[in-house]
């Protein structure tokens, strides 16, 4: 029962955080995911093992879920494309 209250708290913890994100934060948060993704692109591109071809895959997946993540938090918050060309 223990376990089951740390989560909850844990979760409320996360959602609280979520809240807390300011346009800003979430702008810097695209731009970084956006620039991992063209460096997972280029590591994808020069990688001949087979293993960590893969790795690259996985890692490819994670970001591109992240960053429809980050777009739908974007647009919950209503940031704009006028942010971006700051």
């Amino acid at each position: 029962m223990e376990s089951v209250l740390k989560l909850l708290q844990h979760t409320t913890d996360c959602e609280e955080v979520q809240n807390g994100l300011d346009q800003q934060q979430i702008i810097d948060s695209i731009r970084d995911v956006s620039r991992k993704l063209a460096y997972n692109e280029c590591w994808f591109q020069l990688e001949s093992d087979e293993n960590l071809i893969d790795a690259c895959i996985y890692q490819r997946e994670e970001l591109k879920s992240r960053y429809r993540y980050l777009l739908k938090l974007a647009k919950q918050k209503g940031v704009n494309c006028a942010s971006f060309q700051k």
